[in-house]
């Protein structure tokens, strides 16, 4: 026991010692190229597919109707307007007798178009260099779109009024439909600071659109301009003109902030040059979307 007792100390001074020659001979962990990450911001969409929602809709052979064949004259007058007499429903919903309402042309929608929409999405990223990276985003949006159009009350007014006085009455008319939107491309980040640096990054951009709803509203006299396309006759153009694939490019920079080793924040603004192709002659043009992009290295 006491030859064991001497010895001791230096038996455990040789132990530690091995023990730290090992830690430090511990190859160090390569760190990933792989990134995934969400985004959460706003979309901005062209004006150019809400023609779709305007109150005309389209005919089996993809052509705007003129108005007397629109979707809002042969809801408004010919179903709901108590023609042939029927019940006068407008004149319900209007709060008058029936037949003391005009609804003309001049009273269509003129104004429908896309509400700044919410988006998320998904991010992958791989680096190619200190600077460099491919990425894909995955994004997607409900667009809702909103308008207003004019009720002409010819009911005479109380009291006396201004020469040329007319009683129009405005409404809501609205629409919705889904995106999503694919970006692969290219990521480059521009400075050399640890922690704060401005990027840019362009590419190819597929987008998948899908026709939800177009409603209208008198007062508290629904109006669903939808059904004429779920009628068994328009499986065709259902197909052909509610859904849609189409393609183009985008582009995007913003400020890209290193939070820690695993973790990065992008504050990003991306626009694109692409086509949804869903309605009438669809062509490509420019759409506009800001948010926040997180990276994680895994």
């Amino acid at each position: 026991m006491k030859i064991i007792l001497a010895y001791l100390p230096s038996f455990l001074l040789l132990f530690s010692s091995c023990c730290f020659s090992q830690d430090d001979k511990k190859p160090i962990k390569k760190k990933s190229k792989f990134q995934t990450g969400i985004y959460l911001g706003s979309y901005f969409s062209n004006k150019h597919t809400s023609s779709l929602y305007d109150g005309y809709g389209y005919d089996l052979e993809g052509k705007k109707n003129n108005f007397p064949n629109s979707f809002m004259y042969r809801k408004i007058v010919l179903e709901l307007g108590g023609v042939s007499g029927q019940t006068d429903y407008v004149a319900q919903a209007l709060g008058v007798s029936p037949g003391e309402w005009e609804f003309d042309q001049t009273d269509m929608p003129m104004n429908v178009k896309y509400n700044p929409n919410f988006m998320v999405g998904i991010n992958f990223s791989y680096a190619i260099s200190k600077k460099d990276a491919l990425l894909l985003d995955i994004n997607a949006s409900k667009l809702t779109l909103s308008g207003n159009f004019t009720i002409v009350i010819t009911a005479p007014p109380i009291g006396p009024q201004p020469p040329g006085y007319q009683n129009i009455q405005a409404f809501a008319i609205t629409g919705s439909e889904q995106r999503l939107l694919f970006h692969a491309g290219c990521r480059r980040i521009v400075g050399e600071d640890e922690i704060f640096n401005f990027f840019v990054e362009g590419g190819a951009s597929l987008n998948m659109t899908k026709y939800l709803r177009n409603h209208a509203a008198i007062n508290s006299l629904p109006i669903d301009l939808g059904t004429f396309y779920s009628q068994p006759y328009y499986p065709t153009y259902r197909a052909k003109y509610l859904n849609g694939i189409g393609m183009g490019a985008f582009a995007g920079l913003g400020l890209n902030i290193a939070a820690n080793s695993n973790w990065s924040i992008q504050l990003l603004y991306s626009p694109s040059y692409e086509k949804i192709n869903i309605g009438e002659l669809p062509k490509l043009t420019l759409h506009h979307s800001a948010g926040m992009r997180t990276f994680y290295t895994l």
